[in-house]
């Protein structure tokens, strides 16, 4: 047993351990969201909590079985899969899906043999990059995913910032740099205070990553629930250009009028939350053909082309000088419920954020 009392790592593991197993036990109790959702959510953080336990007691002399390379195999499907169930609605946990652990339960019955052979550089090394690539390719695949969906939001949302997954994006980067950190680092260890230094950061890392992850992956389904069945061939539909539609140019013509007098009259983009499908029902117009007349009419996606009215109902308002209104007053009774958005898209359309037009009115 090690003589010398905790050190910061120590410190860190236990917060890493408890808070892991604390998220992982709520995410199995909670009954208000799906079930398979919380428990991908569960296995991901249980895993990396259970990983840091071993290592800890490992470090104090307690025990010397280093499962390590066994969690290091759960963590990449374990990531995939829940950045999948982030992003499909409808997602449920398969029987098929069980491959995807086949290399970690592969590797579980051969982790009391491994033994000293972890210590041995070569063979380390070998077990890490091993480890490393297959996180790699799954970090890949999830990063692809989330490109993906960012792309489909907006051609079925007029507001995504809130449900675009930037920080699921911004953390498979950072995990992604981290890990080639350390396995870069694994490669010239012979540097104490390097190691040292490079653990302690792995750790706090960790702590920050086991938090967003749970906070922000209890928060994505309450505000958007992903993307439908519906929403994914309509989708299709705008990547092949729509050429299975069966829409004539008379039934475009139609819709085109139809979705103009809807805008005009009952203005339904003042309504931040306003989606494809929400537009869809109340013109009675299909969904993928509502989503085509906007693509190819008016060479928009959906996001573009709602928001366009709202910067003209936006300018609206900043020229009328008897309503003095506040920009953010502006924002939200044009329809925006971001900042960002609204000074962006403005800009984009106008060539100048909302402040600046409203200085050159006066």
């Amino acid at each position: 047993m090690r003589s010398y009392p905790f050190n910061i790592q120590d410190i860190l593991g236990v917060l890493i351990v408890y808070q892991g197993l604390q998220f992982s036990i709520n995410l199995l109790l909670n009954k208000t969201r799906k079930f398979d959702f919380n428990a991908i959510l569960a296995i991901c953080v249980g895993s990396l909590s259970l990983n840091f336990l071993n290592m800890l007691l490992m470090n104090l002399g307690l025990i010397k079985l280093n499962l390590g390379p066994f969690f290091g195999l759960l963590y990449g499907p374990t990531f995939f899969l829940y950045t999948r169930a982030m992003i499909y609605a409808d997602q449920q946990f398969r029987k098929k899906e069980l491959v995807h652990f086949i290399p970690a339960l592969v590797m579980l019955p051969f982790i009391p043999f491994l033994g000293s052979l972890l210590n041995e550089p070569t063979f380390g090394i070998i077990i890490t990059a091993v480890i490393m690539i297959q996180l790699a390719v799954y970090l890949y695949i999830a990063y692809k995913k989330v490109i993906w969906f960012q792309r489909s939001l907006q051609n079925l949302m007029s507001e995504v910032v809130t449900i675009n997954l930037s920080w699921l994006k911004f953390l498979i980067i950072s995990v992604s740099s981290l890990f080639v950190i350390v396995f870069v680092e694994s490669l010239v260890s012979q540097n104490v205070t390097l190691d040292n230094i490079t653990i302690t950061v792995l750790y706090v890392f960790v702590l920050v990553f086991l938090n967003a992850i749970y906070s922000k992956g209890l928060r994505q389904p309450e505000i958007f629930q992903g993307i439908t069945s519906e929403t994914i061939s309509i989708t299709k539909d705008i990547e092949t250009k729509y050429k299975s539609s069966k829409l004539t140019e008379e039934e475009a013509s139609d819709y085109v009028r139809l979705l103009d007098r809807y805008m005009a009259q009952e203005k339904p983009y003042l309504e931040y939350e306003l989606s494809l499908e929400h537009l869809a029902s109340r013109t009675s117009i299909p969904a993928r053909y509502l989503s085509q007349i906007i693509n190819e009419r008016f060479q928009k996606n959906f996001f573009d082309f709602v928001n366009s009215y709202r910067v003209e109902e936006a300018k609206r308002l900043l020229e009328d000088k008897s309503l003095d209104l506040r920009i953010n007053e502006v924002m939200y009774d044009s329809g925006f419920n971001s900042k960002s958005t609204f000074n962006s898209v403005f800009k984009k359309s106008i060539g100048m954020t909302p402040s600046e037009f409203r200085r050159s009115t006066n």
